[in-house]
């Protein structure tokens, strides 16, 4: 699935971004990440059928928030001016699913954001995307307790 940055930029500063939250205790996400994410991957798989801006967060505890969008580069969508800058408006981009999980002990940034696969690949039931997922959602818990143990 292809889009052009001029329309996924359109939906983003016009906030016409198909958004839906879940909470998810970590408990759960640690452990069983893919049965903990099914209403997750139910909702994409619904709302990735057009090519369009589409975010899926997930509410861990009040500081520790994953989100999946659909972007062309791995930039969050509160940035659509360095989307555009570091896009060709008149190329056609393959549509692909991003997790970002915002922590402030996850790094510096307090973001991460990494390539899950494309949207094509995770609405044909690619078991690669989903275990990209889940593993890197046991990554990022795992960088947090690791931090944790350091700081005690």
């Amino acid at each position: 699935m292809k889009i052009k940055p001029s329309d996924l930029l359109e939906s983003i500063r016009d906030e016409k971004i198909e958004r839906e939250t879940f909470k998810i205790t970590s408990t759960k996400l640690k452990k069983d990440p893919k049965m903990a994410l099914t209403p997750v991957f139910g909702y994409l798989q619904e709302n990735l059928k057009n090519p369009t801006a589409v975010e899926a967060t997930v509410t861990i505890k009040k500081d520790v928030v994953c989100k999946f969008q659909t972007n062309i580069i791995n930039l969050p969508y509160n940035y659509p001016n360095k989307i555009e800058q570091l896009t060709d408006a008149d190329t056609e981009y393959e549509l692909q699913l991003y997790a970002i999980f915002e922590a402030e002990d996850i790094n510096a940034s307090h973001l991460r954001i990494d390539l899950m696969g494309t949207v094509d690949n995770f609405l044909a039931g690619d078991a690669d995307v989903y275990k990209n997922i889940t593993d890197w959602l046991a990554l990022q818990f795992e960088k947090l307790d690791s931090d944790k143990t350091k700081q005690e």
